[in-house]
């Protein structure tokens, strides 16, 4: 979709005011993200200086002027964060973060500083001032003219218009409610690494119903005895037998800085990151068992490493389990048969499905693109949990051609 430039320029001015209402759900992620990054900054500068000039009042910009509820931290800056000669690694990263945190729509400037980094985080303020004098050493900050000892104000770096930055919560810096930040969490467990594994998985969060890191990145799978097995077919329904385990499979090049002599330090990483209570994992049934399978729904399944589902998820497995014992008839040997499993019933001409345990993070940075991702996931809620009904009343009464309705409405 094209928009001419004062269209653009009023959805730019809607989107940096009024990020909570925003239709264009999807505008600031992605590719189209990239270029309204560079927009909404340059939108801010137009703005400071057309308020300057017509009041006089105004001589710079605010950093927390239209943020929202997120920062976004530069890919090839993270990566240079970590190459740096400086005195304390995970101090310094931790300061940038604090930093970045306090900026607003811009992703630039900050008054969050020493003081910032103590409350949120537990770093005393002298070796906060370190971290930051580093910072400003290699060029990753810089005091503006307003700056004063008293008063701090830091310039970050500028993102790059055509880059793909990491999205971040402020909840992870500031905490939510009573609770230490998560940033502090990692901060005592004292290993630089686990800060660089949280920010990473951050980065791979990827923008559809799931919002969680892929499946073929990170995910819980089946046990080996049990994929998924086909109990019954009955009419144009299938119903499958479907089992998550507890165990791990993980790839990609964002596990290789985690790796010494052995992988057992990146294991060791992954499961402080969900004792800390950074990430968790969310059953899923897939259209497949591939890596690069298309979401489905998600699904009610306790394990050791999943969570209770909330009520919307809880509701729709109980839907889908009477859809299974409608289909079942008087078979409930069937279903005792498959007790320690999830019974789900699809349309015959399906390959079969698979289940996984998407690898989410608790606290999400509240991007449009999140907002969009969640629309997506109770539009799939609905159309799964209308469709189910719709199959158990047909059974009930013998029916057994009509296919599950699985589209999506627009």
């Amino acid at each position: 979709m094209f928009y001419d430039h004062d269209t653009f320029f009023l959805i730019t001015l809607i989107s940096s005011n009024f990020l909570d209402v925003l239709d264009i759900l999807d505008y600031l992620d992605g590719d189209r993200g990239r270029q309204c990054l560079g927009n909404l900054a340059c939108m801010e500068k137009v703005m400071s200086e057309s308020s300057q000039g017509a009041t006089g009042a105004r001589s710079k910009l605010s950093p927390r002027d239209r943020g929202g509820n997120f920062f976004a931290v530069d890919r090839d800056v993270w990566e240079r964060l970590w190459e740096v000669e400086v005195t304390n690694r995970l101090n310094f990263i931790t300061a940038y973060l604090v930093i970045s945190a306090g900026t607003g729509s811009d992703h630039q400037l900050s008054k969050w500083s020493t003081k910032a980094c103590e409350r949120h985080v537990g770093i005393g303020k002298p070796r906060a001032k370190v971290a930051i004098d580093e910072l400003i050493e290699h060029g990753f900050a810089a005091h503006t003219e307003q700056s004063s000892k008293a008063y701090p104000q830091y310039k970050l770096q500028e993102i790059p218009t055509d880059s793909d930055p990491i999205f971040l919560p402020v909840g992870m810096v500031t905490g939510l409610a009573a609770e230490a930040s998560l940033l502090r969490r990692v901060r005592e467990v004292g290993d630089p690494m686990l800060l660089r594994m949280l920010v990473d998985l951050y980065g791979l969060v990827q923008i559809d119903s799931t919002y969680g890191v892929p499946i073929s990145a990170l995910s819980l799978v089946a046990p080996d005895d049990f994929p998924a097995r086909k109990v019954f077919e009955i009419g144009v329904h299938a119903i499958w037998a479907l089992r998550l385990g507890d165990g791990l499979v993980s790839r990609g090049d964002w596990m290789m800085p985690h790796h010494a002599k052995d992988w057992s330090i990146f294991w060791h990483r992954l499961r402080t990151l969900e004792d800390i209570g950074a990430i968790w994992y969310e059953p899923w049934v897939f259209e497949s068992g591939d890596q690069d399978a298309e979401p489905m729904f998600p699904i009610s399944v306790l394990t050791s490493r999943s969570t209770k589902a909330d009520s919307d998820v809880s509701r729709l497995t109980d839907v889908i389990q009477s859809a299974s014992e409608a289909l079942a008839e008087d078979r409930y040997y069937l279903l005792e048969m498959y007790s320690e499993d999830v019974l789900v019933p699809l349309s015959r001409h399906r390959s079969m499905p698979g289940i996984r345990g998407v690898a989410r993070l608790r606290i999400e940075a509240d991007t449009p693109g999140r907002r969009w991702s969640y629309r997506e996931r109770m539009r799939r809620l609905e159309t799964y949990e209308s469709g189910y009904r719709a199959l158990a009343r047909e059974a009930a009464i013998g029916q057994y051609n009509h296919p599950l309705n699985t589209g999506v409405a627009d």
